[in-house]
């Protein structure tokens, strides 16, 4: 049974988090030597940003995210890289600042935590206080009727460590993640620096399919040929499977930490595909007359959570996922009248068969900064033509006169009609527009319900407008 589940799952990916100097860097150290006094072989591990140990036979990989609050950027990242978070309090401190923002990161990524109580083995300590304030923050831990597990460690002397490997695979076997060395190729960059020897150094971790010599992978713009592949102790390896941490060597410049460094032979994919015009996406959207709608499909999570956060407020997102389109989405596009937007994301034979069937739009992209930016353009070009949709009468002002101490607007309509109580936009040659409503319409001194195209009027707004001849009124209804 160990053996079969070593070989479908991959292993936990687990960073710590916690306040400065609450032992952090110290736990980190004992888990090493842990690992390092249970082996047969193996050296001590690099500090490469990340690392993978065995426990009980089974491999687990520690993300090594900084603890400052300078660094709370890339630290927000590794918890989106992580799939569990052991959040690291000392007893005798409690929580601080920076366990607050520990907290924050983890609840943001939806991740389970562990919390790891931190020099236990001192006097003067007080958990239940501990606990009580990790309670405010929101993390109920197991003995106060939550489900947040605890450990007690004290790293120095080797206590509660392997209670917390065991917690960890505990927490792994609830919900653990597939194993997929053939899918194509996911890493995530979690640490990177310039060497003056070796170039460009990026600490990745597999998240899926499978990192070897020789291939060719691409970031952005830069396509690589892998020169060398290092673990976590210095060793130069063939190839990285899902979960394995791993220095790679062959890019010109540093990438930046939490970025996702994909097959060569997918981006093509992706860069090859058919591009869909603007102005096919307006007119699908135009259909539903509201506002405009898209689904929204990303490789990974940070990249979905980096998307909707940025998108427009007049844009309705109808349906926002991880993985590939599906004919499932397809079907929800055509409901929706909707295009897709795919971020670094496949489309499955099938599902680009039933798009083109159904008329379904997919725009794909590779840039996050593209994808938003074009996004923008179609929803200014969408309210734009929505507008126009909303036009039921358009005329020009041909003069203007004072009646009674208010002022009216003598008007020519030049297209549909005007009535009266319609909410109208008063426009000026400088681009500028005011909003008013009519409250009366006249013809040779007679109160009239409406005008139409071609008929002139005396017309009175209310609120009163600084209008002059040759703006522009166009009626809403």
């Amino acid at each position: 049974m160990e053996k079969q589940e070593k070989d479908n799952f991959r292993p936990p990916i687990v960073t710590l988090m916690g306040h400065v100097d609450h032992g952090k860097t110290t736990l980190l150290d004992a888990i090493r030597k842990t690992n390092i006094v249970g082996r047969e072989h193996g050296g001590i591990t690099q500090h490469i940003g990340a690392y993978q140990i065995t426990f009980q036979d089974k491999p687990i990989t520690f993300v090594d995210t900084p603890g400052h609050a300078a660094f709370e950027k890339m630290r927000s990242r590794g918890a989106e890289v992580a799939d569990i978070v052991i959040l690291v309090v000392a007893a005798t401190e409690g929580v601080k600042p920076q366990t607050v923002e520990a907290i924050k990161h983890a609840q943001n990524a939806n991740k389970p935590a562990i919390v790891a109580f931190t020099k236990t083995d001192l006097p003067n300590i007080n958990l239940e206080k501990v606990k009580k304030e990790l309670e405010r923050e929101g993390i109920i831990v197991e003995s106060f009727g939550g489900k947040v597990p605890t450990v007690e460690v004290s790293a120095p002397k080797g206590k509660g460590i392997e209670d917390l490997l065991e917690m960890i695979l505990l927490l792994w076997q609830l919900s653990p993640q597939q194993s997929l060395p053939d899918a194509p190729l996911e890493a995530v960059v979690v640490e990177s620096f310039l060497d003056k020897n070796r170039g460009s150094v990026n600490t990745v971790i597999i998240k899926e399919g499978t990192l070897k010599l020789g291939q060719k992978i691409k970031k952005d713009n830069e396509t690589i040929t892998v020169k060398a592949l290092i673990d976590d102790r210095g060793k130069n390896i063939p190839q990285a499977e899902p979960g394995k941490p791993v220095e790679v060597l062959g890019f010109k410049k540093v990438l930046e930490v939490g970025s996702i460094v994909h097959d060569l032979t997918i981006t093509k994919t992706h860069e090859s595909q058919k591009s869909a015009s603007f102005a096919d996406i307006i007119a699908k959207a135009e259909e539903s007359r509201a506002k405009f709608k898209v689904i929204i499909k990303a490789d990974v999570t940070g990249s979905l959570e980096a998307i909707l956060t940025n998108l427009p407020e007049n844009l309705l997102v109808v349906s926002a996922g991880v993985g590939e389109v599906t004919q499932a989405d397809i079907t929800t596009a055509k409901v929706a009248q909707a295009p897709i937007l795919a971020f670094n994301v496949r489309v499955d034979k099938a599902a680009n068969s039933q798009a083109d069937k159904e008329g379904v739009i997919i725009k794909k992209y590779n840039v996050i900064y593209d994808l938003l930016s074009d996004i923008e353009d179609v929803v200014v070009g969408f309210e734009k033509a929505k507008q126009e949709l909303k036009i039921t009468g358009r005329a020009k002002i041909v003069a203007s006169f004072d009646i009674e101490g208010k002022k009216i607007a003598g008007v020519m309509v030049t297209h549909g009609k005007l009535k009266n109580g319609d909410n109208i936009v008063v426009k000026r040659a400088d681009g500028s527009s005011m909003e008013t409503k009519i409250i009366s319409l006249k013809r040779f001194k007679k109160n009239i319900e409406s005008v139409s195209n071609g008929q002139d009027c005396g017309l009175g707004i209310d609120p009163a407008l600084d209008f002059k001849e040759g703006d522009i009124i166009e009626s809403l209804g």
